[in-house]
């Protein structure tokens, strides 16, 4: 006969192996996503970009584009057959020197997850966003790409944010499938993703084209304003065209760190004078940055602590 000891004995003896059963598959199921996402999907995503680099002299001179009378850079035929999505290639020598491969789709969405190759990827692809021309440049080119953990994609272009590094590195390229271009950096900065951010209002960054100059020029203002240096070797002026690096940013909920530059004209120098870039004592952030700012600090609410 069993006894009503031996009954709760062995049911909380089940309760423990039920308990235990748990524990090892949420284990094992935390082991598997980590190990893909920090060593697995990294390894593949780096794995699929070494058959993807185009140098220069790859293949020189121009070609059609197929089923279009467009004249193209041979060099980029390879890419485009991989994926038709292709626009460009995109030189950050600071972060990446072998460049980066640069889509474009309908939509904004489409490459968020999306490898070049078309492989599901936490990484995506960085993409120009879908309003802008990129044979005619809009005034404003814009280009997205995630902040990585690991530092690849836009990981790491917060590294503009220090002067040094400015000075350092003061131009990218973009070149497009058409045409190769270098861009004189003229500012890094923070900006917010909502507008309850920032007391109600969201800075138009990703704007694309402006209604007048005076607009273009009181925009212009407002980005150098917001810049973490002013260098006033790189002018603007009406008419020059923009390029646009967006990720995001952890220093605030929704946060995004902004890197512009302006496109060389035609006949100017690419050469950039450092030497008159000055720290923007005056930057303006978002007020969530202020806010966070003071989260952070452990005098904020010293009141609190203030002993009688």
């Amino acid at each position: 006969m069993v006894t009503k000891k031996e009954v709760k004995k062995s049911v909380g003896e089940m309760i423990r192996k039920i308990i235990l059963g748990i524990a090892i598959i949420v284990l094992v199921g935390t082991s598997a996503y980590l190990i893909n996402a920090y060593v697995i999907e990294p390894f593949k995503h780096h794995q699929n970009g070494d058959d993807t680099t185009v140098t220069d002299e790859d293949n020189t001179g121009t070609t059609k584009l197929d089923g279009s009378n467009d004249t193209i850079q041979a060099k980029y035929s390879a890419l485009l057959k991989i994926n038709p999505d292709f626009v460009g290639k995109l030189y950050i020598e600071a972060i990446e020197e072998a460049g980066f491969n640069v889509v474009q789709a309908e939509d904004n969405d489409k490459y968020l997850n999306l490898g070049f190759k078309g492989e599901t990827t936490r990484y995506g692809t960085l993409f120009v966003d879908y309003r802008n021309n990129i044979k005619e440049f809009n005034t404003n080119t814009i280009i997205y790409g995630h902040n990585m953990r690991d530092g690849s994609q836009l990981g790491s272009l917060s590294i503009y944010s220090d002067i040094e590094n400015y000075k350092a590195y003061p131009t990218i390229e973009f070149n497009t499938i058409y045409r190769n271009y270098t861009w004189k950096v003229f500012a890094a900065f923070i900006s917010n993703g909502d507008k309850s951010q920032d007391n109600g209002y969201e800075f138009p960054y990703l704007t694309t084209n402006f209604p007048s100059e005076a607009k273009f020029l009181e925009f212009i203002d407002e980005v150098k304003s917001r810049s973490y240096y002013i260098n006033e070797a790189v002018d603007i002026k009406p008419g020059d065209k923009i390029l646009t690096l967006s990720t995001c940013d952890t220093v605030f909920e929704d946060a995004r760190f902004v890197v512009m530059a302006r496109l060389v004209r035609d006949g100017e120098s690419a050469e950039v004078d450092t030497s008159k870039a000055k720290i923007n004592e005056n930057q303006r952030f978002p007020q969530a940055w202020y806010d966070a700012k003071d989260d952070r600090n452990p005098f904020k609410n010293a009141d609190k602590y203030t002993i009688d």
